[in-house]
């Protein structure tokens, strides 16, 4: 059977989040979290957290003790999350994929969104965009309330609003010492990341009908 522009898509995307994940949490960490292991217990720690951090959240090191660096890279990756169809959480890969690919075409000055002599149509990269938007307002604004009513540093509550998001189940120690408040925050943020964000807009949004006009075309200076 031939191979979807999707299954090539998501595969190049998550084959290069993981090993990028390795080799960066290998450099980071070699003298940190590693340093009392071998060369090859290096390795797979490194590629072992390189591949839960997006999905199942286990973890063989300590994430409290790891560089600020290094949590911000899993955040990162938490953000992205896992690839659609799964259970995990995140914008998904495919969605990553699609903004990236848009970024670059709109600097190459193309009109097209092309990708293995497939063009992909502006209506999905709308949603890509808006799916990545809605998700870091609300990991933002997840994490602004957490600052508020809890008392730990800024990369801990906003790594704990991501796990939280990306429904990945990682936490730098701040899940135990979490008020009644901030607990009620965080599963509102697993439950609108395992829903999806976009899903989320459109059942509290209010349907509107398609109608049949156009406006003229208004040009807006952006950048």
């Amino acid at each position: 059977p031939k191979i979807t522009v999707h299954t090539k898509l998501v595969i190049f995307v998550y084959m290069m989040l993981i090993f990028d994940g390795f080799f960066f949490f290998f450099i980071f960490e070699f003298d940190n979290v590693l340093i009392h292991q071998g060369i090859a217990g290096k390795l797979w720690a490194s590629l072992f957290q390189s591949i839960t951090t997006r999905t199942a959240g286990f973890s063989t090191v300590d994430i409290a003790s790891l560089k600020d660096v290094t949590l911000f890279m899993f955040i990162f990756l938490m953000f992205i999350g896992a690839s659609p169809g799964s259970t995990g959480g995140g914008i998904k890969t495919s969605t990553f994929a699609v903004l990236i690919l848009a970024v670059i075409n709109m600097i190459r000055g193309r009109e097209n969104l092309e990708i293995f002599n497939s063009t992909i149509p502006k209506k999905i990269v709308y949603k890509a965009v808006a799916i990545v938007v809605v998700g870091a307002f609300l990991i933002c604004f997840g994490t602004t309330l957490l600052l508020i009513t809890q008392k730990d540093s800024l990369i801990n509550l906003l790594f704990e609003a991501t796990s939280a998001f990306g429904t990945v189940g990682l936490s730098t120690g701040t899940t135990f010492k979490l008020t009644g408040i901030g607990k009620v925050i965080i599963a509102v943020l697993i439950y609108i990341g395992r829903i999806g964000p976009l899903t989320l807009a459109y059942a509290v949004g209010r349907y509107r009908k398609k109608l049949k006009r156009e406006f003229p075309e208004a040009r807006v200076m952006v950048g």
